[in-house]
């Protein structure tokens, strides 16, 4: 059984075209417009969603305890109870999974694994700013400092853990 989702290659549309008419005839997009015009078997989009109601309480269930596991909180420090996600979603061989941060925070490996996704995080929102024209000034400026010490970092841990695996 293939996977719901994903159609071959050759089933594939354009989603963007699709999404675009979704929101011309209803005067914007939600969700619910999309599963909603994507019902009809003929729909282009339909093919992108599991119909099958066993199956996708299933997924969905997942998708909750995955938002749950991303949503809690743990404080780091009580003077100013600032906070920072209890678990991290780190990645072994194409999978992904959750480790508590406390966990990750003693491994040189998965920190690398976390200041990788904050360099990605800070490489889209430059682009997005970079494609809106807003990429100057103030905000150049600031993406620019932020990135700086994550980079370096970055650059130190990589060199640690090579040096660890040798």
């Amino acid at each position: 059984m293939r996977k719901v989702g994903r159609p071959k290659k050759e089933d594939q549309v354009d989603l963007l075209d699709q999404l675009q008419k979704i929101h011309k005839k209803f005067g914007g997009i939600t969700p619910a417009k999309v599963v909603s015009e994507a019902k009809r078997k003929r729909h282009p989009l339909h093919k992108y969603f599991d119909w099958e109601d066993t199956e996708a309480a299933k997924k969905w269930r997942l998708h909750q305890a995955n938002s749950m596991i991303s949503r809690v909180q743990i404080i780091v420090s009580p003077q100013d109870k600032r906070t920072v996600n209890a678990f991290v979603s780190i990645s072994d061989d194409d999978n992904r999974r959750f480790v508590a941060m406390a966990e990750a925070m003693n491994d040189n490996k998965l920190v690398l694994q976390i200041f990788k996704q904050l360099e990605a995080r800070i490489d889209t929102l430059q682009d997005q700013l970079l494609a809106l024209n807003l990429l100057k000034g103030v905000s150049k400026t600031a993406i620019t400092k932020a990135k700086a010490p994550i980079t370096k970092r970055r650059e130190q841990l990589e060199r640690k853990v090579a040096r660890a695996t040798k």
